[in-house]
């Protein structure tokens, strides 16, 4: 990974320790070797870690340059021969890194090269002749991109740390955003960021500048939800798809070193250890090693013993184990706030950092994961609504009966809700004087947001706008193509990558790769879901590679963190939100939150202990941190005299 930056168009010139102060903002995804290139008004940087410089990583080419393009990649790239193959005789590589092979990629297709790359990747490419630039990001969003338009100058930088270090990008922070963000609305989480100047390039996405007009962003890739139902028989699907999955995970191991693989007891990662450990004998590589985190016995989390099982199948020795024990879920709150470049924090970051640390430990600087496995192979309960709506009334009532889920507001709320077209719906909604029905996926709002903030700003309205999407297509298609879509999920993976990258690692998800999301997006619905069985086709494929006893159907879920969470905000969380309230909450001096009801759901969240109440409470928590230490050090900096830094405007207006 690496850190990339560029300012094109500016009225003044970028001093260079302005460009050194923005890479610096963006230390945490590569402080060791920098690169820095100016020509006119262009200033095109990067800044990598020594370790990402192997030919298994970005590789020792920091910027690509030929006659009349520059780019700067923050990049891995997979199939290069296949990309190599479709280069020939259209453009030459000068070597076999990312950068030079996306320049190459560039001067064949043009914009379109995005389309002919797989990988976790961002990049950006500025063109000499035309004073024009194109920047864009992956489809599964591993590698993060931002971007200001300050006037007539584009700024674009990993990080929003980085844009926001340019010392012409104005500080104003978006209210509206924190206050979604306060309360745990992410599915409207669209191009904003928690800076009014700064917005996230999607993923998936592509925007162009040309001699200072924004053109874009526009997408260069969607799931193909639109294709039609493979009739490839079961089995023979499951051996495509276990096909598949061995040459993604060849295509993403370290060469030169292990690789180990993030691995719980379900079906995702161990479909990923299996098939890593199938393509490492194949290369004649390293076992990969297992790290996993270790749940005591009872703990709804606890998946070791099938965790076991899987790593003596594979003849594996021995698993790299975290106990949970070991790592605290809140601690030294304030000051990880202050590191954070926005208010939202992961649930699980010390979760995955941990996992991280193990990965190192073993010598390992690839880790695989499992994301990619829900969205593509399982589905929620909305494939029923399929069902209604093309009248398959047997198969419905058989399917209904295999998932209990309550009385007819309950097959109301499931099966019916979904297929009502847009003038149904404002009808009930007129019905119900003006109150809209809830949106199946959509998350209702904390007690403690204040109802106005909430009305007046249309957080809710801003969550349905695009959890309400109507598409051409089935529910359970729609559901699939709203999962890799939504910028939430892909601020998801960046941010899981960037725990990873702090602790040295890489980390690949060979299931989010490219030909199994169009293989398997064309599967009927059966094979994500039917009776009382969860992702058929998946563990079908992984028949011989795993256990039959890890792959035989569970009588109820496991894995469930909720138990681990739920121990440190009984007893810890209300100690540091009395700690916190003894300043006035910034939160509730905005109109966002109300501090006396936060108080109070904190004191009956030890009793009735429901898992809403427990994630916004956190993000609530997190957010008036992260605010805080804006101002703090916004203050700081103001006292000793650093006027450039400017003050964060705190109106809502």
């Amino acid at each position: 990974m690496s850190a990339i930056f560029g300012s094109f168009g500016a009225q003044a010139r970028l001093a260079h320790g302005d460009v050194l102060a923005v890479l610096g903002a963006m230390g945490v995804r590569g402080a060791d070797r920098s690169e820095v290139w100016r020509e006119g008004d262009a200033v095109i940087a990067v800044s990598r870690y020594e370790w990402e410089s192997g030919a298994s990583f970005s590789g020792p080419r920091l910027l690509a340059k030929d006659e009349r393009f520059v780019v700067a990649s923050d990049a891995s790239l997979y199939y290069r021969d296949d990309l190599r193959r479709a280069l020939a005789g259209r453009a030459e590589p000068e070597s076999d890194t990312p950068a030079d092979l996306i320049l190459a990629a560039f001067r064949a297709w043009g914009a379109d090269c995005a389309t002919r790359l797989e990988g976790d990747f961002s990049f950006l490419v500025y063109d000499r002749e035309r004073h024009a630039v194109v920047a864009c990001r992956d489809p599964g969003g591993k590698r993060p991109l931002h971007y200001a338009m300050l006037g007539r100058e584009l700024v674009v930088a990993s990080t929003i740390a980085g844009v926001v270090a340019h010392p012409r990008c104005p500080r104003d922070l978006n209210i509206p955003l924190l206050g979604a963000t306060a309360a745990g609305l992410f599915w409207s989480a669209g191009p904003e960021t928690c800076y009014k100047a700064v917005s996230v390039l999607p993923h998936a996405h592509q925007l162009a500048w040309v001699d200072g007009r924004l053109a874009g962003p526009t997408s260069f890739w969607q799931p193909p939800l639109d294709v039609p139902e493979s009739t490839v028989q079961h089995d023979e699907a499951a051996e495509e798809l276990s096909r598949l999955l061995l040459v993604a995970a060849r295509e993403r191991l370290d060469d030169a070193a292990l690789t180990s693989v993030w691995m719980s007891g379900g079906w995702d990662s161990t479909a990923v250890f299996a098939t890593a450990n199938a393509a490492v004998k194949s290369a004649g590589l390293p076992s990969p090693v297992p790290v996993s985190i270790s749940y005591p016995e009872g703990d709804p989390g606890r998946e070791d013993e099938w965790i076991r099982q899987v790593a003596e199948h594979a003849s594996v020795v021995g698993v790299h184990w975290i106990d949970i024990a070991s790592i605290p879920f809140l601690e030294n709150e304030p000051e990880r706030a202050a590191h954070r470049d926005e208010p939202y924090a992961h649930l699980y970051g010390r979760w995955n950092t941990a996992l991280a640390d193990g990965s190192r430990q073993n010598g390992a600087r690839v880790a695989f994961d499992g994301n990619g496995g829900d969205q593509l192979f399982a589905n929620s309960d909305v494939f029923l609504a399929d069902l209604f709506r093309q009248g398959q009334w047997r198969t419905l009532a058989r399917e209904w009966k295999a998932r209990p889920r309550g009385g007819p507001r309950a097959f109301f709320s499931s099966v019916v809700q979904p297929t009502l077209p847009a003038w149904a719906l404002r009808t009930v909604a007129a019905l119900r004087g003006g109150q809209r029905l809830r949106h199946y996926l959509e998350r209702r709002m904390p007690e403690w947001i204040e109802p106005e903030f909430a009305v007046r700003e249309r957080l809710a309205e801003r969550d349905f706008d695009n959890l309400g999407l109507r598409l051409p297509v089935s529910c359970a298609r729609r559901e699939i193509g709203l999962q890799f879509s939504n910028l939430f999920i892909s601020r998801a993976f960046s941010l899981l990558g960037g725990f990873a990258l702090s602790r040295g690692v890489e980390l690949r998800s060979p299931l989010a790769d490219r030909r199994i999301i169009d293989f398997a997006v064309s599967r009927p619905w059966w094979e994500r879901s039917s009776g009382e069985e969860t992702k058929r086709l998946l563990r079908r494929s992984m028949r011989g590679l795993l256990p039959d006893a890890v792959l035989a159907p569970r009588a109820h879920r496991t894995g469930i963190t909720s138990g681990y969470s739920h121990r440190w905000m009984t007893e810890v969380f209300p100690i540091l939100l009395r700690e916190t309230l003894e300043r006035p909450m910034r939160l509730e001096e905005l109109g966002v939150v109300n501090a006396s009801s936060l108080r109070k759901s904190s004191a009956e969240y030890r009793w009735e202990g429901d898992a809403f109440t427990r994630v916004n409470m956190f993000y609530t928590l997190q957010t008036e941190l992260w605010l805080r230490a804006v101002e703090d050090r916004t203050r700081v900096a103001t006292d000793a005299g650093i006027a450039e830094l400017g003050s964060p405007a705190l109106t809502s207006a």
